[in-house]
C-alpha cells in the first residue's frame, strides 16, 4: 500500500490509562439502523451584501448555532446612512422570514434585533437601514437567520464597520477590479508591472501561486488566455479608513498544450488609499486545476492533474484490485488499472454535478485516504463545511468506507464541530490511521482521539497537548514470514509539561502493545526529540544540567542522542565530552542538531551545529507526483506510474451513483480548550500556532491579524495607533521582600480590577505568566517579540510587562514615536525611556514580555 500523507504535525499527548481501552466517552447519538439516502443538491440559497452602491461578500449558511464572534469571512463596511440590501441568490429554497441581530464581537451583546417577515421572492431583496449608534471604525457582528417554508433555520455572518466620514470604499475597490480586469489583457503587462515588486525571490516558473513578487507576465496569466466562466463578487477581508483587503473568487477557462482546462481561481489584494491615489501593498493569485481524465497523457503513462499547489498530493493504490485512489478538490477518483477495465470513477463529490460555479467559490472540504484492503474498500475521512446533503451547512468531519463490491459509500461516524471551515482546515491535524482492527486514530486541535467501528465509540485518548512530548512514528514496515507487515506508531513521554521524564512510551496502533523506554542512570531524563523515517529520536538529560530560568525558559540539554527503533533497539547514537543537544530538526534524511557547550556549573554558551545522516531512507512510492514544464502553461504536475505499467489509451470515464448509506450516528466532539493562535492574512487562516510569538511573527510578514483560539483579536499588522498612553494604575515599589517580578504582576493585576498581595506574590517564588495566569483568563507570553510588536498591546490599553534583568521588570504604560513610558518598581518612579534605549535594553534580556487578551 503507498501513501501520500501531508507534514505530520507534532503534538504533546496526556493518555490516561491504557491507550485504546480507557479513555473519556463523549456524547454519543446513536441509533442501530442507517438508511440508503441521496447525496442531494444544493438547497441554501447564498446572500450578497449591497452597501454604498457596492455589491460584496456572498455568504453562505450554516445549518448550526455558532457563537456570532466565531465567524469571521468577511466585512461589510457601512455608509453614513447604515443601510444594505440583503440580496437572495442561488437554490430556489423560499425564505419567509429573516431576522437579524447586531452583535458585540467581544461580549456578545445584542444592540440591536430585528424580524422581516415580508420576504418577496420575486423582489429578491431584504433592506435593512440600523437604528443602532455605531462607533465609528469599530467592529460588530452581524448575525442573520433566515427561516425557510419548511422551518428550517440557515445563519449567516458578516462583520459590520461603520465610518461617519467618506472611507473610499469605492475607489479602493475600483483600483483592485481595475487591475484584476487588466491581468486578462496581455497588452496591460508593462502597465500592471508599476505595481509589482519583483525582487528575484520568485520562480516566475508557476501559475499556481503568482504574487506582488512575480514578472508580469505570469501576473497576465503567461500564454494560457483565459476566459473567466464566473463574475467574482468581491470580498472584503479587513477595512479601515487608509488600507482594504479584497479576495476574489472565480473560475476561468485556459488554453494549455493538452487542450482547454478549467481552473478554480483565488485572488487577494491589499490596497491603500491616500491622498486621492491607490497604491497596491500586496497581491496572490492562486489557481488549482479541475481534473480532467481526457487530459491523461498515453504517450508519458501519466494522468495529468494540471496546475497545483497541492504537489504532495493523497494518493493510495491497491496492488491487489490494480487500484489508485486519488483526492483532488474535494472529489475522490478511482483508476481501474485493470488493462480490460481502464476507467476512472469519481467516486464522491463534496458539490453536486449541477453545483453552480457560485456555490464551487465557498470552500473545498479536506479528505484523506486512510486505508485499502484487498477487496477494493476504501476508508477516508471528509472535513469542512458540508454544501449539501443531510448535513448541508454544518461543519463536520465524516468517516466513509467505500465498498468496493456493492459500489456504495457508507457513512461510519459524523462529527460536528462547532467552529468554521477554516479553523478546522487548521485543526483537523494531518494525520489519520485505521487499524485492522477497525479503529480510526485522528486528532484535532491537539487532542487525539480513537474511533472503533466495530463497537462504534469515540474515545478521548489525548487531551491539551503541545509541542514536545509526543510524535507520531509513520512507515514502519517489517516483513513476517513471506508478508510485509505496515503500520504506525505514537510516542510520548511521561511528563507533559516538560517534554521529559522517567519513560517514553511507543504504542503500535496495529496490535495496541506498549514498549517503554527508560533513562540509563537514575540521575538522568529520557526526553523526546523527534522522529527521522521510521525511527524515534531521544536523548538523556542529567537532572543537574538543566537550568532554570526565572523568564519562563528552561534548558535541559542532552549528554546523549539515540535513534532507535519502535522496540527500543538504538541504531545509532551521538555523544561528546562536554557538548549537549537542545535542539533536535529534522529535514529528509539528515538530523540537525542544535548544540551547547557548558561553562560553569549553570551557564551554557551555543556552538556550531552538527548533522546525522540517517542511513535508512524512506521507501520511495512508485506512484509519484512529476512536474512537466511548458511554454504554454509553465509547470505542470501528473500522477506517474511503476515502469511496469502502461496507459494503452486514455481512461474512460463516469461518476458514481450519488448515494450514501448513513449511519444515522452522530458523536460531538467535546469543546477544545488548548490555546490557539490564528493567523488571518491573505483573506484566508495562514496559520496556525501553539504559542502567540509566532503567530505574531508570521502576521507581521504577511500583514495580517492574529485571533485565538477565544476569538479575541491578539495582535493586528495596522492595528497600532502612533501614540497611546494607559492611566489608572498604581506604583508598587519592589522593597524587603517583594520581588521586581511581583511588583510589576501585581501592578498589572490591580490595573485589572485583582486585588492580590504583592508580598504573598514574592513567596511563590514563581515566573512572571505563572503568576499572571493563577488570576487572568488569557495571559499572553510574549517572549522573542519585538518592542514594536508588543507596542501592540499598550496601544490597545494593555500593560505589558518588560524584563530587564534576571530579577525585575518594569510596565509599559506608554509610548509615542520617541520615547515609551514605564513604571519601575525599583525606583519606585515613573520613567520615560528614549525607543533605541529601550530597545537594547529588552533585547539584552531577551525580549521577554508579558501582557493579556482580557
Amino acid at each position: 500500500m503507498v501513501k501520500y500523507i501531508y507534514k505530520v504535525v507534532v503534538l504533546m499527548v496526556l493518555f490516561c490509562g491504557a491507550l485504546f481501552f480507557f479513555g473519556s466517552r463523549l456524547q454519543n447519538d446513536s441509533y442501530e439502523t442507517g438508511k440508503v439516502i441521496e447525496a442531494g443538491n444544493e438547497t441554501f440559497p447564498y446572500l450578497t451584501i449591497k452597501s454604498q452602491g457596492v455589491e460584496m461578500n456572498r455568504l453562505y449558511g450554516y445549518s448550526g448555532v455558532l457563537d456570532a464572534n466565531i465567524v469571521r469571512e468577511s466585512i461589510t463596511p457601512l455608509g453614513q446612512d447604515k443601510s444594505i440590501n440583503v440580496l437572495l441568490g442561488g437554490a430556489d429554497t423560499k425564505i419567509v422570514k429573516m431576522e437579524y441581530e447586531v452583535v458585540d464581537k467581544d461580549t456578545l451583546e445584542v444592540y440591536e434585533k430585528k424580524e422581516i417577515n415580508a420576504i418577496s421572492k420575486e423582489k429578491g431583496k431584504v433592506d435593512i437601514t440600523f437604528d443602532y449608534g455605531f462607533k465609528t471604525s469599530t467592529e460588530y457582528v452581524l448575525s442573520i437567520t433566515a427561516t425557510t417554508e419548511s422551518g428550517r433555520k440557515i445563519h449567516y455572518f458578516t462583520r459590520l464597520k461603520y465610518y461617519m466620514d467618506n472611507s473610499y470604499l469605492q475607489e479602493k475597490l475600483n483600483f483592485a477590479m481595475q487591475f484584476h480586469k487588466d491581468t486578462f489583457t496581455k497588452s496591460k503587462a508593462e502597465e500592471l508591472s508599476r505595481y509589482l515588486e519583483p525582487d528575484g525571490t520568485a520562480s516566475n516558473d508557476s501559475l499556481a501561486e503568482v504574487n506582488i513578487k512575480s514578472d508580469s507576465d505570469l501576473v497576465t496569466w503567461g500564454k494560457i488566455s483565459p476566459k473567466k466562466l464566473s463574475e467574482p463578487v468581491p470580498v472584503i477581508k479587513e477595512y479601515n479608513m487608509e488600507t482594504a483587503c479584497f479576495q476574489l473568487n472565480y473560475y476561468v477557462e485556459g488554453a494549455t498544450a493538452t487542450g482547454k482546462e478549467t481552473y478554480r481561481v483565488n485572488e487577494f489584494y491589499r490596497v491603500r488609499y491616500a491622498s486621492g491615489s491607490s497604491y497596491l501593498l500586496n497581491y496572490e493569485r492562486t489557481m488549482e486545476t479541475v481534473f480532467d481524465a481526457a487530459l491523461t497523457s498515453v504517450q508519458k503513462n501519466q494522468l495529468k492533474i494540471g496546475i497545483t499547489n497541492d504537489i504532495t498530493m493523497d494518493l493510495m493504490n491497491n496492488e491487489t484490485t490494480k487500484q489508485l485512489f486519488f483526492a483532488r478538490e474535494g472529489n475522490l477518483y478511482c483508476y481501474d488499472m485493470d488493462k480490460k477495465k481502464n476507467s476512472i470513477t469519481k467516486l464522491y463529490s463534496s458539490y453536486s454535478e449541477k453545483a453552480s460555479y457560485e456555490y464551487r467559490e465557498n470552500a473545498v472540504p479536506q479528505m484523506r485516504l486512510l486505508k485499502t484492503d484487498s477487496d477494493g474498500n476504501l476508508y477516508f475521512a471528509v472535513a469542512g463545511y458540508v454544501p449539501r446533503g443531510q448535513y448541508e451547512g454544518k461543519v463536520a468531519i465524516v468517516l466513509y468506507k467505500y465498498v468496493a463490491q456493492e459500489k456504495q459509500i457508507q457513512e461510519l461516524v459524523y462529527l460536528p464541530i462547532d467552529t468554521t471551515e477554516q479553523q478546522l482546515n487548521k485543526d483537523f491535524n494531518n494525520y489519520g490511521y485505521v487499524s485492522g482492527k477497525n479503529v480510526y486514530y485522528f486528532a484535532v486541535a491537539n487532542t487525539v482521539y480513537a474511533y472503533n467501528m466495530e463497537s462504534h465509540r469515540l474515545i478521548k485518548l489525548a487531551e491539551n497537548v503541545t509541542n514536545s512530548s509526543f510524535q507520531i512514528i509513520q512507515g514502519i514496515s517489517k516483513k513476517e514470514a513471506s508478508k510485509v507487515i505496515e503500520y504506525d506508531c505514537f510516542t510520548w513521554s511521561d511528563n507533559l509539561e516538560k517534554g521529559y521524564g522517567d519513560e517514553l512510551t511507543v504504542f503500535n496502533l496495529e496490535t495496541e502493545e506498549k514498549t517503554i523506554l527508560k533513562p540509563e542512570t537514575e540521575g538522568c531524563y529520557i526526553r523526546l526529540l523527534g522522529v527521522i523515517n521510521d525511527k524515534v529520536i531521544y536523548g538523556y538529560v542529567n537532572k543537574s544540567d538543566i537550568v532554570s530560568k526565572s523568564v519562563d525558559e528552561e534548558i535541559a540539554p542532552c549528554y546523549k542522542i539515540v535513534i532507535a527503533d519502535e522496540k527500543g533497539n538504538a541504531v545509532k547514537t551521538y555523544e561528546q565530552k562536554n557538548v549537549y543537544v537542545q535542539e533536535v530538526s529534522v529535514q529528509g534524511n539528515v538530523m540537525t542538531l542544535s548544540r551547547l557547550k557548558k561553562i560553569g556549573k549553570k551557564t551554557y554558551k551555543k556552538i556550531s551545529d552538527d548533522s546525522i545522516l540517517n542511513q535508512t531512507e524512506s521507501q520511495a512510492s512508485a506512484y509519484q507526483m512529476v512536474s512537466r514544464v511548458t511554454s504554454a502553461a509553465q509547470t505542470e504536475w501528473y500522477i506517474a506510474f511503476p515502469a511496469s505499467f502502461t496507459i494503452d489509451q486514455v481512461p474512460s470515464y463516469e461518476v458514481a451513483d450519488e448515494q450514501i448509506l448513513t449511519s444515522a450516528r452522530a458523536v460531538h466532539l467535546d469543546e477544545i480548550r488548548v490555546p490557539q493562535y490564528y493567523v488571518y492574512a491573505l483573506g484566508k487562516i495562514t496559520e496556525a500556532y501553539e504559542k502567540p510569538v509566532p503567530a505574531i511573527q508570521k502576521a507581521d510578514e504577511q500583514m495580517g491579524v492574529v485571533i485565538s483560539r477565544t476569538h479575541h483579536v491578539v495582535w493586528e499588522r495596522s492595528g497600532s495607533f502612533l501614540m497611546n498612553s494607559i492611566a489608572g494604575i498604581e506604583m508598587q515599589k519592589a522593597q524587603g521582600q517583594i520581588s521586581g517580578f511581583a511588583a510589576c504582576v501585581s501592578m498589572v493585576l490591580k490595573a485589572n480590577h485583582v486585588s492580590v498581595d504583592a508580598t504573598a506574590l514574592s513567596k511563590k517564588k514563581s515566573a512572571i505568566y505563572p503568576m499572571l495566569a493563577q488570576y487572568m483568563e488569557e495571559p499572553v507570553n510574549l517572549t522573542g517579540a519585538t518592542l514594536d510588536q508588543v507596542l501592540y498591546f499598550v496601544s490597545n490599553n494593555k500593560y505589558v510587562i518588560a524584563v530587564t534583568d534576571d530579577s525585575t521588570a518594569v510596565v509599559i504604560s506608554g509610548y509615542d514615536t520617541k520615547n515609551i513610558t514605564v513604571y519601575n518598581p525599583v525606583s519606585g518612579k515613573v520613567e520615560t525611556y528614549k525607543r533605541t534605549q529601550a530597545e537594547k535594553l529588552f533585547k539584552d534580556n531577551g525580549n521577554s514580555f508579558f501582557s493579556y487578551l482580557n
